[in-house]
This record gives structure tokens, sequence and C-alpha cells, in this order.
């Protein structure tokens, strides 16, 4: 059935089905490709193209899927396998950031090179290697550095002073104060004649980080945002102790601190309490001599009693001896000077909010709450001596709004699985209108057939008429005649020859079969 449906068809309904088929087998290729074809996201944008070979050859070496973009200065890997990828660009040591080149350019120095081309060329390398310097620092990931060295001069006063200009890559603005510092300093060592307050460095979405209004050490300006990184860090310490210990959305801890920025010099002087002896000095004086003789002149001398006479000559040998000791000592002071440099960031008080589920503590009871809030407060350094706080709130906690998805969205897990069903619906769709269109061809090929037609197409007995004229035959032309009225119509549907050659037909019938008759007897013949 199928074969005679095909060759009753025109040339025209032929090539249309043929159409069709071919549509059809496209439309599955592509559904297949579709939804076999991998989802690719771009991992790295503005790579360096003499990096790009290295990038493939490490992502096909864990055998991850990737393609090239913009003219290979962006790589896309499969959406399943992007963790995979950045960990094996890690592991090789590959950012994909544009590098600057260091000193290695000075290898490439060309013969006859001129002055100002060498002083170009090892500015460029200068600048290369503080780049790559910079790029090392936790943090940073990569940077940019623009350096202004200033000609010698015969006159001092004529100089300019030599300027940096540092450009942080993404991620540059969440780099600690004190590293951007220590950035200032490593550029202004690196050029001669650079000074600190000469140097720029600014992070990607181009915000100022230095120099700032604490360039000098510290001041009013950075206070709080010293205050408000100390505060984010102790309250993600605590909130991950309380989510470890309770569980999620069971406690919530905000921190308020005061910190003294202020960078202060102490010196101290102590004196011993015993001194240190530094010079002795030791003066002994003698003296020895005789008296005159026993007696004494006339006169009222010789009246004074005997004892006199002895204590004024000496005794009676008339001897003196006369000693006297001298010690003086000088001590030095033992003195110890102390100087200390006070480094900004000290606490001068800090305020901790405990807010606890009433659910949690009713779960914990009065003991456990006591213990975590002790716990809590040992793990935030709360010193009650300097007047620190820590207050304990317990409140119902609002239970979280579940958004449901809208009911548009696919997940991305069954996304192969609803192409692979689209292309199955599409296959059954068209086989559907394909066979229906077939039926609708084969139940009307004839649905215009004569009543008197149908009859002659039932097999009887060969029947002869009035004249022995055979009605078989009769039959057999009638239905000749038919068909060939059926090819004329399909061939010449719309030729003025063909309906009047369909009228005549129509009209006498008979005559036509005879003449088919005869042309297919003389073809026999």
């Amino acid at each position: 059935m199928p074969t005679q449906l095909l060759t009753s068809l025109s040339l025209k309904g032929k090539l249309i089905l043929a159409g069709c088929a071919v549509a059809f087998l496209v439309t599955a290729i592509l559904l297949v490709k579709m939804a076999g074809a991998p989802s690719y996201v771009e991992v790295m944008a503005g790579v360096d193209p003499a990096q790009t070979g290295k990038i493939t050859a490490a992502l096909d070496a864990r055998g991850i899927g990737y393609e090239l973009r913009a003219n290979g200065t962006a790589i896309a890997v499969d959406q399943k396998q992007t963790g995979d990828a950045r960990i094996a660009l890690a592991e090789a040591g590959l950012s994909g950031t544009t590098k600057q080149p260091g000193f290695e350019l000075l290898d490439k120095q060309k013969l006859g090179a001129s002055n100002f081309q060498q002083q170009v060329a090892y500015q460029r390398a200068l600048e290369g290697q503080i780049a790559n310097t910079i790029g090392q620092i936790a943090g940073v990931g990569s940077a940019q550095v623009s350096l202004t060295l200033p000609k010698d001069q015969l006159f001092a006063d004529e100089a300019q002073p030599a300027t940096a200009a540092v450009l942080l890559g993404a991620g540059g603005d969440g780099v600690d104060p004190g590293a951007v510092r220590g950035i200032a300093n490593l550029v202004s060592s690196s050029v001669q004649g650079l000074k600190t307050a000469n140097v720029t460095i600014t992070d990607a979405a181009g915000q100022m980080l230095w120099p700032t209004g604490d360039a000098a050490g510290g001041g009013a300006s950075s206070k709080p945002a010293a205050e408000a990184r100390y505060n984010a860090q102790l309250e993600a310490s605590l909130n991950a102790m309380l989510i470890s210990t309770l569980g999620p959305d069971k406690a919530h801890v905000q921190v308020h601190s005061d910190l003294n920025v202020n960078r202060a010099s102490q010196e101290r002087l102590q004196y011993a309490k015993k001194g240190v002896p530094l010079t002795a000095t030791n003066d002994t004086e003698t003296l020895k001599g005789t008296g005159g003789s026993t007696g004494g002149a006339a006169g009222t001398a010789s009246n004074v009693p005997s004892y006199a006479q002895t204590a004024a000559g000496g005794g009676a040998s008339g001897k003196s001896d006369y000693k006297h000791v001298t010690k003086s000592t000088t001590f030095g002071v033992d003195k110890l000077i102390t100087k200390t440099q006070v480094a900004p960031g000290a606490v001068n008080r800090l305020d901790v909010a405990l807010v606890l589920d009433k659910a949690a503590a009713a779960k914990l009871g009065p003991a456990g709450v006591k213990s975590l809030q002790a716990a809590v407060a040992s793990a935030a350094g709360v010193q009650r001596a300097r007047g620190d706080t820590l207050a304990l709130s317990q409140v119902a906690f609002a239970k979280p709004v579940v958004v449901a998805p809208p009911a548009s969205a696919i997940p991305t897990g069954m996304l192969a699985y609803a192409k692979t069903a689209l292309l199955g619906l599409a296959a059954l769709l068209f086989l559907f209108f394909v066979s229906r269109h077939l039926r609708k061809r084969e139940t009307g090929a004839f649905a215009d057939e004569p009543s008197w037609l149908r009859q002659l197409n039932q097999p009887g007995p060969p029947q002869l008429g009035a004249g022995g004229v055979d009605l078989e035959a009769e039959r057999q032309s009638a239905i000749e005649a038919f068909d060939a009225q059926e090819a004329a119509r399909k061939v010449f549907a719309n030729d003025p020859r063909a309906i009047a050659l369909e009228e005549i037909v129509a009209r006498e019938p008979e005559k036509i079969a005879q003449h088919l008759r005869s042309w297919i007897t003389e073809d026999n013949g």
C-alpha cells in the first residue's frame, strides 16, 4: 500500500514529501547536537596570548573541555568542570592575567641601542619587576606599575622628584591597610630618590588606597575602617562558633569596638634603689715628735703640779704620736631608659550583644545559657576591668520565608532531559502529521469514484449482453477510461485542453475505451 500510494503521488507531492523528510532529519540532528552539547562558562578574561598555550595544556592534562573566545584572550570551560578547571590552573600557577616583563627585557638589548632606548628599557624592566613582586602579596593577585623617573639636572633646585603609580587588580580593595603601607614602602625603596609620599596606590574600582589620612602612621580617617574590619572579623568567628554548637538561625552576635588607632611613643626612666661605687679615696695623716726638760723656769711655772708639767712636756720622755684617717667614696646611679613604640589597634572598649533564640535557650536550660555566655565572653576577649560589656537577650527568632522557585524555571540538571523530551515530541508530531496526510490522500484518492464503477470492480463471471457483447470487456473498458480520465486530471489539472479532453471522455466513454483497446492491441502486436 505505501508503494502504491507513493507511485500515485504527483511529482510535486513527492518533492514535498522528500522535503519534509529532509527537514525532519535536519531538525533531529540539530536537537540531538543541542542536547549533547556542553554548556560553557567563562573562567578567564583578558588572558595574555603568551599564556593561552600553557592554560590549554593544563586543561588538556586534566581532561577538561574548553573553548577559546575573544581571539584567544578568554577561556570558557564546561559548566560541570568549573571547579576542577580552577584547581588545575591554580596548581599550575597560571593566573591568566597579563604579566609585565621584568629585568629579562635587558637580556634582549640590541647592539647599538641609543641612550634613550636603554633608559626606556630600564624603566620598563623596573616597572615590570616591581609589579611582579607586588603580585606575590596575598590578596593582590596582579598589579600594574608606572614610574616617572626624573632626568639628571645640573642644578639641584631644578630637579623633579620621582613618582610612582600602582594599580592593583581585582580584589585589591580587600587588601589590609598595613599591606598597602608595605606596598608603598616597597615601591619607594625600589626606586632611587622616590619618597613614600610620592607613591599613589589605587584599586580596580578607582578608590585611592595610598596616600590616605593615615599615611603618617594613623589618623582619625582610618578609625572607622579599622573598627569596621575588626568588628566583622570578630563577628564572623563568634557566629561560626555559635553555628557549629547550636546550629544555624539559633543565635547571633553583634560587636561594637572602640579602637585606639593613634601611633604613640613612650620613654621610661628608672633608677636603681642601690648605687654602684665608682671611686674610693683613703687619706691618712700622722705626726710624731719629742718634748723639753722635766724642770721649768723659776716663777709661777715651778708652782704648777707635776701632772700639768707632764701633760705639757709630753710625759717624762717628752714624745708625741698623732694619726688621722679620711675615707671618701663616689657612688654612681644605676639608670634605665626604655623607649617603646606603641602600635595602633589597641582596644579601648568592647561591647558584645548576644541574641539567643527562645527555643534554643529553653533547650539549653539556665546552666547551658550561662555557659554559652561565658564562652562568648572568653572568645571575644571581654574584660570587665576595662569597661567591656556583654549583653544577652532571648527572643523568638522569625522563621525564614521559603520562596518557591518560579514554575517556569528549569533546573540545570534537567535541561538535557528536557531537550531529549522535546526531540521525541517533535519526532512524534512529525510522524503523526505525515501519516495523517498519507491516510487522507489514500482515502480521498477514490472519494469521487462513481457507484457504478465500484460495482464493476466486484469480481463476477463473464456475462454476454444483447447482440453477444461481452459485459466484462465493457467493464474493463470503462475502468480504463476512468483511469485515463484520472491520469489526465492529475497531469493537466489546469490545462484548458485537458479540461476539454475530460469532457469528451465523460461524454463518450465507449469510443475512448475502444480507441484505448486498439492502441493496446497495436502495442502488444
